[in-house]
């Protein structure tokens, strides 16, 4: 039986690799599950991988994979033309026209992309767009289940796809108080998540009551997003700041937000649920994905559950906003944590939980 974290069209794509020879290759890596027998196949065959995900580029490495963590800059690391990129279609379709325009600049002439995705992912428009970027009519091969997987040809470069102009950060107004630096790719972008501003606005609260002692504590913002938490935290002026997420584009917009609060110590961490993250902390602010439509993984969950009890100091608490539709007391309590108040938002659907460690 395969493993529930198999992508099957990252698998289908990967059977595409067998049937190229070509030397200078690539594998475009975003959210989806790579497999360890994919990995192993990449390594085997010295595919390089880029992701913008710090988990997929960790497990690339360590399966011996030629692997790049960035924010989808799809240029050879020495300069070269690629024969081959791979890629598995995104939830974003900025992404996605990104790197079909990375192909159309960065493949050799009659260098070819391939694509997997399904139906109801827009694959089978994404296969047109690309055909029109790259001027030649894929090969394409589709399932009972809607699932494609195409070769396109660069034969004769047309007109580039519009990408948001994805790489660069810009100024987004949140609200008619509040801008902040952001970027497609991310999540929720454009606006302010209402479960974040929830969060925000207890622990503003708690500050201004004197109930948490926030300009003494060191914070973990856990999965900061474009920094908003963090940010908040530095406006309450908090002694530290440590903001992480698994994203590259998260990592650099929350830098860039931060650079106002010049006179705090703060630090923009990549990492995968805070494991490279050292030392413990008296607050931890986490919005979790574990949004309807995003995730509900019961492995994603305990991911986040670990890393609030391994980074919390003793006496330290942890604000963790959810959706309403997540029960997490019993997940709290079964992994070492205390629920010393719950609020419930039922305007905006969101329970905020105040946590500690069990001594």
């Amino acid at each position: 039986m395969p493993s529930p974290n198999r992508d099957r069209a990252c698998d289908e794509l990967a059977n595409a690799i067998d049937t190229s020879s070509d030397q200078q290759r690539l594998w475009v890596a975003d959210e989806h599950h790579l497999s360890e027998q994919l990995l192993n196949q990449l390594a085997a065959q010295n595919i390089h991988l880029i992701s913008n995900r710090y988990d997929q580029f960790t497990r690339a490495k360590q399966a011996g994979v030629k692997a790049v963590f960035n924010d989808f800059d799809l240029c050879h690391p020495q300069g070269q033309k690629w024969d081959s990129i791979f890629f598995r279609v995104s939830k974003e379709k900025a992404v996605v026209h990104r790197i079909i325009n990375s192909a159309v600049n960065l493949l050799q002439n009659n260098g070819n992309l391939w694509i997997s995705g399904y139906k109801n992912e827009g694959t089978k428009t994404y296969l047109t767009k690309a055909a029109k970027a790259l001027g030649s009519t894929p090969s394409v091969k589709r399932s009972k289940e809607q699932l494609f997987v195409a070769q396109i040809g660069l034969n004769e470069a047309g007109e580039l796809l519009a990408d948001d102009d994805y790489s660069q950060l810009r100024r987004v107004e949140m609200s008619k108080a509040q801008t902040f630096w952001s970027k497609p790719g991310l999540f929720g972008w454009k606006r302010i998540d209402q479960g974040s501003a929830f969060l925000v606005e207890s622990l503003t609260e708690l500050a201004k009551s004197g109930d948490l002692d926030i300009e003494s504590s060191s914070v973990l913002d856990l999965g900061c997003g474009y920094g908003y938490l963090a940010s908040a935290a530095a406006e309450l002026n908090t002694k530290s700041i440590v903001a992480t997420d698994n994203c590259k584009a998260a990592i650099l917009a929350c830098q860039k937000n931060l650079e106002k609060f010049s006179n705090q110590n703060y630090l923009c961490l990549a990492s995968d649920c805070a494991k490279e993250v050292e030392g413990k902390f008296d607050l931890i602010l986490c919005n979790p994905p574990f949004h309807a439509g995003f995730s509900s993984s019961s492995e994603l969950h305990q991911k986040f559950i670990d890393a609030i009890r391994t980074k919390l100091s003793p006496d330290g608490e942890a604000l963790v906003v959810v959706n309403q539709f997540l029960r997490l007391k019993a997940l709290c309590e079964e992994n070492g944590l205390k629920i010393l108040s719950e609020q419930r938002d039922n305007k905006r659907h969101f329970d905020l939980y105040r946590l500690t460690r069990t001594r």
